[in-house]
């Protein structure tokens, strides 16, 4: 009796230590608000999109904290009936539509609502953000035929990233991440490669999906996985480099490896990229004729890079590589292509180069860094420029855009003395 007692003891107390461990861990992590519980959603069928309700805090560059919509973006609550005598943008991108590093209210989507509302007398206005993180532009047309078509949008906005846009359409040069994918059959025609999605479902074992339902109440499961995620991605990188290495194919430049998205600036990046820059042209094309047969308008906006607008970025990469980047190239070639397919396109990165230069103020980044997201600067002149665009276009009602042709010119002004 003794002996069991010892060794229930000796079995007890260290599954004991470490619940508490668990739980103390547990408590730290919801007060020191490090990261927030998981809010991924997958939708079989459909893509990922967050649940709806869930609490969300950014912390990694800017900051911005809110809830989920109910249908499980972050936006505003929005309904699938359109409202009488309204007009609904729909926008789609990746982190910069999205916009985490701001408040919600102070994303580009948001500011664009704010304004046709105030210029208009007749017609409301309505601006959804579809925009999610780590989108491509396949999975942001793939977001359009799955949810964005049930919300009837008058006009889809395409928010174009060239930064990592082209790149995140290349299954290759993405590095297999999940995701939505097209590829040219031998016919030339394209198709959607969705294999990745159907790998992960066939992946959803009992054990997993206990482990996503504690990943949604548990801040230590969250981080934890999102450690051994980053891990993963990191060892999966250094093999696709060595494999390629070994192959002899480890890219036109010494210093830039296939999978870096600078490749986007050098004139001939290699064949990798090459078959990104025509998938994406397809999916461009596609998306387009899509959104137009479905009786909407469809525009392309392409946004900024902060080595386009910043040019101490730009003469630091130089310098660090040892390379002439040509830092206009992704976005001459995307207008070109536009000019081509007739597609209504709107180019932001000179007209935030232009800003910066002449206000010295910086659209890039937080805290004293000049690079990354858009800060509240940048977002406020991106709803500037596309407030202007579609209404000199003549994209929206007729009625506002008589009524805001006497005041954006005024605004303008306005805005560049602040």
């Amino acid at each position: 009796m003794a002996r069991s007692k010892i060794l229930a003891l000796k079995i007890l107390v260290p599954i004991l230590s470490i619940a508490i461990l668990i739980v103390a861990l547990e408590v730290w992590l919801a007060i020191a608000q490090i990261n927030t519980k998981s809010f991924d959603r997958y939708v079989p069928g459909k893509g990922i999109t967050y649940l709806p309700g869930a609490y969300y805090r950014h912390t990694k560059e800017g900051f911005s904290e809110g809830y989920i919509n109910s249908h499980g973006f972050r936006d505003y609550e929005r309904t699938y009936n359109k409202p009488a005598n309204s007009f609904r943008i729909l926008i789609l991108g990746d982190s910069y539509v999205e916009a985490l590093q701001v408040s919600l209210e102070n994303a580009f989507p948001a500011l664009l609502e704010k304004k046709l509302n105030e210029n208009s007398t007749k017609t409301t206005f309505e601006v959804l953000n579809l925009g999610h993180s780590g989108f491509g532009t396949a999975d942001a047309y793939m977001r359009y035929l799955n949810f964005g078509i049930h919300y009837s949008p008058d006009l889809v906005l395409l928010a174009f990233l060239t930064g990592n846009d082209i790149r995140d359409n290349s299954k290759f040069l993405s590095q297999g991440s999940l995701a939505y994918y097209f590829v040219y059959d031998e016919k030339g025609r394209l198709q959607l490669d969705q294999s990745l999605f159907k790998e992960y479902d066939k992946g959803q074992t009992f054990s997993r999906q206990v482990f996503q339902y504690i990943k949604r109440r548990s801040y230590l499961a969250t981080l934890i996985s999102e450690r051994l995620y980053l891990l993963r991605l990191k060892l999966r990188e250094r093999s696709f480099v060595s494999r390629l290495a070994e192959l002899g194919q480890s890219g036109s430049q010494p210093r830039l490896d296939v999978f870096s998205p600078l490749n986007i600036y050098l004139s001939n990046p290699g064949d990798r990229w090459n078959e990104a820059f025509a998938v994406t042209k397809g999916l461009l094309r596609q998306f387009r004729d899509d959104v137009e047969g479905n009786g909407g308008r469809f525009v392309l906006v392409t946004l900024s890079n902060a080595e386009q607008v910043h040019p101490e970025v730009q003469a630091k990469l130089t310098k660090d590589f040892g390379i002439a980047f040509d830092f206009e190239r992704p976005d001459r070639i995307i207008a070109e292509f536009a000019a081509k397919e007739q597609i209504t396109h709107l180019e932001l990165m000179p007209l935030f180069r232009d800003h910066h230069v002449r206000t010295g103020n910086y659209l890039h980044g937080f805290g004293g860094s000049k690079g990354g997201h858009w800060n509240e600067n940048g977002h406020r002149l991106a709803a500037e420029k596309i407030f202007k665009f579609l209404t000199e276009k003549h994209l929206l009602s007729s009625e506002h855009s008589e009524a805001v042709t006497k005041n954006h010119i005024l605004d303008e002004v306005s805005y560049a003395r602040n």
